[in-house]
């Protein structure tokens, strides 16, 4: 099983930070998904309203929103023909040619190509929090019906954020399956039962309750032997936000997962691994037995039709008790749903039925099927369990003779503006290079800048940036000034410029990482929230004394020597002398930080990392020392004479160069220096690169008037579209940085 990862931060309004990550490849890119386009907002809007009008009127829907309907009297004028346009919409938006997508798109067609001569099953996971997306058919995407045509899109859900452990299967020798049969008018139910009941035929034990009250629901799930599969038919329904979804159990009583979550959790406890919900409008079902760590669901996204709900249980349990993991039925029964969108003339056509059903999961889940289930070998000899301090998973125990492929998940989707933290991306260069400082639009002197005096601090990444824009605003916008502060206890740094602006201490804060869940937590307890405006691309370059001869290094072999796994430089061609590895302490710098995240995939540095406090101390102990190596802000690195940068890559045969050839001699400098290969960044190839961010907060109604706090969200608004215009461009890539163009 092979997993592809999409994780998107951000909202509909503001667009999407997107992480693409693939483990058995080690593939891995970020990109930026713009907001949706309205054309796509109002033909998903107008298909979702005439597919519920299919039967020409809501009385047959169940009082509470998302029943399951049953085909009457056929309006046959729109829907078929919105489909087509959400289609055509999706594609459009996809498929824009936005610079900071592409990677994304880039890399899924290169995982395809790589995994085409394979027999390995393929699914996609996305991973967001925003309900736009997660409404969205995604399968209808072009990329995904050319390169991933057997594919099943799922969706990944946060988990509790409780300790848990994974538990066992049941005890039990046979498959259990809990089927509750809820209200039920106007549905033929007893389709659905015969189909379930037929797996007995495989060997599964079912046990079936026909509107059953709370107590005997709750007693069922009580049930010491356990159960594998839960399913549910009947009415249902979920809140418009996605997040809360009840069932109709029974004429008097509807019930939501908190109102039953104690028996639910048992049941999880014991073993329950699926839940099926062939009723409608699931995700705040699935949201919700998410939050009790239920490995798997599948839910229906809008009302379901009673012809659909039947067929897709036919096919998917057709497929399951087959042996076919949980996403290659739930895609085989999707296929087979799409006669119901074009037999038009019957009173049997609903447009966009194959996008109903969906997968839902949690993070660190693995792929499920019939006979792991039934026989419980792969499961029963696996425990997972977590450090209690840090929560996380550290040990696995496994049965000699099993071998369990995990594919990790995460769910880090919040509302702030951007989130990109992992792999470079490609961003344009503004072709419009003539900038007229008098007249031209682009010009900073046109942008308004409000009066008074704000602090900033943080990322000395961000040094040579801010300082020559200093320069010019001294002279454009007097009236604007700015000043610099840094912690009377602590050193300067990306985590030390967002706690001063959580403390009031700045009115706006540079960093060279994206925010913390903690720090934005942080902001919502103290009545705001954090925003990140990307401003520039800037490229992590590695620096050795200018003696050493040595070609370049890969990720790995980097990752080696700052893990304490290589010692000598004789082990990556390089003379016979010890490494001396140096960094700035992880504590506050937002570089430490990244090259942590990226380099050495969140692991340790080794016990002979020497930490200095500033970059300016890292390289000088590099110049004096034959062995020492150092990384920072290619724009730190690149110029100096004392040093020299190293060309990194993923493979020894492609090593890219942070520096423009031809290297300029360390007996020429300072004379010349040597300067930032920008186009390396800019093209997608040199390995490690990561956005510069403006940090401010946002009140709610924050475009109303807050007082000083409304002045400093202004202000730092301001300040961050200076970057934006043709000549902030200008300036940035002058001292060796890449633009965002965020007008695209």
């Amino acid at each position: 099983m092979v997993l592809v990862k999409l994780k998107l931060r951000g909202n509909s309004q503001q667009g999407w930070n997107v992480d693409l990550t693939e483990k058995q490849l080690e593939v891995e890119a970020e990109g930026f998904l713009p907001p949706l386009s309205p054309e796509l907002e109002s033909s998903l809007s107008k298909w979702q309203s005439s597919y519920r009008q299919i039967d020409s009127v809501r009385s047959c829907i169940a009082p509470k929103p998302g029943s399951r309907i049953v085909s009457k009297s056929m309006t046959r004028y729109s829907s078929f023909e919105h489909t087509a346009v959400v289609r055509k919409d999706l594609n459009q938006w996809l498929n824009s040619g936005d610079p900071r997508w592409l990677p994304i798109r880039d890399k899924l067609i290169e995982i395809s190509q790589k995994l085409e001569s394979t027999n390995e099953e393929i699914f996609v996971l996305i991973d967001a929090k925003d309900l736009d997306l997660r409404r969205l058919p995604w399968q209808e995407w072009s990329i995904f019906e050319k390169y991933y045509p057997q594919t099943e899109i799922a969706l990944s859900l946060p988990k509790s954020s409780n300790k848990t452990t994974i538990k066992l299967l049941p005890k039990s020798q046979n498959m259990r399956i809990l089927v509750v049969v809820g209200r039920s008018d106007g549905i033929n139910t007893q389709n659905d039962l015969e189909i379930i009941q037929d797996l007995e035929n495989h060997g599964a034990k079912v046990v079936c309750l026909i509107k059953p009250t709370p107590r005997s629901l709750c007693e069922a799930l009580w049930d010491e032997d356990g159960y594998h599969i839960f399913v549910f038919t009947g009415h249902s329904g979920s809140e418009n936000n996605g997040t809360i979804g009840w069932i109709e159990l029974n004429d008097k009583h509807s019930l939501n997962i908190e109102q039953f979550k104690e028996a639910l959790r048992e049941a999880i406890n014991r073993g329950l691994q699926l839940a099926i919900f062939n009723s409608c409008d699931g995700l705040g079902l699935a949201n919700q037995l998410a939050q009790l760590n239920l490995p798997h669901s599948i839910v229906m996204r809008e009302p379901v039709p009673d012809l659909v709900a039947v067929e897709f249980f036919k096919y998917f349990f057709k497929e399951f008790s087959n042996n076919k993991s949980i996403f290659d039925a739930v895609h085989t029964a999707r296929k087979h749903l799409e006669h119901f969108q074009l037999d038009y003339f019957n009173n049997t056509c609903f447009p966009g039925a194959t996008w109903l059903p969906i997968v839902c999961v949690l993070p660190d889940v693995d792929t499920l099927n019939w006979q792991e289930m039934a026989d419980g070998k792969k499961f029963n000899s696996m425990i997972f369990r977590k450090n209690k301090k840090t929560k996380k998973r550290n040990s696995l125990i496994t049965n000699p003779g099993y071998f369990f492929y995990m594919g990790i998940l995460a769910v880090l989707i919040g509302s702030t503006l951007f989130y990109i933290y992992k792999t470079p991306f490609t961003i344009p260069l503004r072709n419009d290079r003539t900038v007229k400082e008098s007249n031209q639009k682009g010009d900073l002197s046109f942008i308004n800048l409000p009066k008074g005096t704000w602090r900033y601090g943080g990322s000395t990444s961000w040094t040579p940036i801010r300082e020559i824009f200093e320069r010019k605003l001294k002279i454009t916008h007097p009236h604007f000034r700015l000043k610099y502060t840094n912690s009377s206890t602590e050193p300067p740094g990306s985590g030390t410029g967002i706690r001063m602006l959580l403390n009031d201490e700045l009115d706006f804060s540079l960093s060279s990482r994206s925010l913390k869940d903690k720090e934005r937590q942080i902001a919502e307890e103290r009545g705001f929230k954090l925003i990140q405006i990307p401003i520039a691309v800037d490229g992590i370059a590695v620096a050795v004394n200018h003696n050493l001869q040595i070609p370049g290094l890969t990720i790995t072999q980097l990752r080696d020597i700052y893990m304490g796994k290589i010692r000598n430089w004789q082990q990556v061609g390089a003379p016979d002398l010890p490494i001396i590895p140096y960094s700035r302490s992880l504590a506050e710098s937002g570089t430490v930080d990244f090259f942590k995240h990226k380099v050495l995939r969140d692991k340790n540095f080794g016990s002979d990392v020497k930490f200095v406090p500033t970059t300016t101390q890292g390289l000088k102990n590099v110049g004096a020392n034959p062995g020492g190596i150092y990384y920072a802000t290619a724009s730190e690195i690149v110029p100096q004479c004392n040093v020299k940068s190293l060309p990194l890559g993923r493979e020894t045969d492609h090593l890219i160069s942070p520096y423009q050839k031809p290297i300029v001699p360390f007996s020429e400098c300072p004379q010349q220096r040597n300067r930032v290969d920008i186009k390396a960044f800019q093209s997608h190839s040199y390995p490690i690169s990561r956005p510069l961010y403006v940090i401010t907060k946002a009140y709610k109604n924050s475009e109303s008037n807050l007082g000083e706090n409304q002045d400093k969200y202004k202000a730092a608004k301001a300040y961050a579209k200076l970057f934006d215009t043709n000549q902030g461009h200008i300036l940035i890539e002058e001292v060796g940085f890449i633009p965002i163009n965020l007008k695209k």
